[in-house]
């Protein structure tokens, strides 16, 4: 059985939409590990995130590393801008 989750980023404006997608796709593309699968998109704005794995643990552990990346990619863009 496996388990799913989908996540939708709402970002300011469609350039840093395509900067995020640009900065995650390599991660979905070849992840580290065979456990899951990932896929990255744009909706407009929306940075679209859809995580499959076989097992829970691994569900969470892809979770925790795409949140982290996407935290990442906030604090570069606060720092950019001052804030």
């Amino acid at each position: 059985m496996a388990h799913e989750v989908l996540i939708r980023v709402p970002l300011a404006d469609e350039a840093l939409a395509r900067a995020a997608l640009e900065a995650l796709k390599p991660e979905a593309e070849r992840p580290a590990s065979g456990r899951f699968e990932a896929r990255v998109w744009l909706e407009d704005s929306v940075l679209c995130l859809a995580i499959r794995a076989r097992d829970t643990s691994s569900l969470r552990a892809a979770l925790n590393s795409f949140l982290s990346w996407l935290r990442a990619l906030r604090d570069a863009c606060l720092a950019a801008v001052g804030a």
